[in-house]
């Protein structure tokens, strides 16, 4: 798996421990570690086929995380007004045809990159639904895919706790939201699922 991924990104890599996968599947998972860019945490998948092995990672999550941000900012920036937004890494593995070069807008339009992005408004609209439509729409016209939150923090206590540094998942100590939508778009790029709490 090492040798994969060195082979593929021009990189030194090293093992940091196994994963435990799906109970039942034939496959081995390691987290990696990159040792020219300092990224921890990287999963690597070999699986058993009949003609050989396949290898899969979501390291492509990492070097594109940057960019991600900004493409989805540059969708959002005039809907939602002050706000905080976060890309969560996958930790699915993408398919072995997912090139080590491969584009943002390529990745963002991709249904197996299983985007989700998080994202904290400041200030609640007088029609948060209505926001949420336009938001969903910028993004259809790109052709992007993706899921996520859309999260109305309860007050400003709430929306200043989020950070890069604590943010792992949706979920964090104290926060509470006085509203939020949790959506997924399906492989077409239309709204598969949304919730709204609150």
């Amino acid at each position: 798996m090492l040798g994969y991924m060195e082979r593929k990104y021009g990189e030194v890599f090293i093992a940091k421990e196994s994963y435990a996968g799906q109970f039942g599947r034939d496959y081995t998972m390691l987290k990696v570690q990159s040792l020219n860019k300092k990224i921890d945490g990287i999963l690597v998948r070999a699986v058993k086929k009949e003609n050989g092995i396949s290898y899969q990672d979501n390291y492509l999550a990492y070097l594109l995380r940057g960019q991600v941000v900004q493409k989805v900012r540059e969708a959002a920036d005039e809907i939602l007004g002050r706000y905080k937004v976060f890309y969560k890494i996958p930790e699915m593995v993408f398919p072995e045809e997912f090139p080590a070069d491969m584009e943002v807008d390529a990745f963002l339009r991709h249904p197996h990159s299983m985007i989700k992005i998080y994202f904290y408004i400041k200030n609640i609209p007088e029609n948060p639904k209505e926001q949420f439509e336009r938001l969903l729409l910028a993004f259809q016209q790109k052709g992007y895919i993706m899921g996520g939150v859309l999260s109305y923090p309860r007050d400003i206590r709430a929306y200043q706790m989020i950070n890069d540094e604590n943010f792992t998942r949706d979920i964090y100590l104290g926060y509470q939201y006085k509203e939020e939508a949790i959506f997924s778009m399906d492989e077409k790029g239309t709204l598969a699922y949304l919730e709204w709490k609150g």
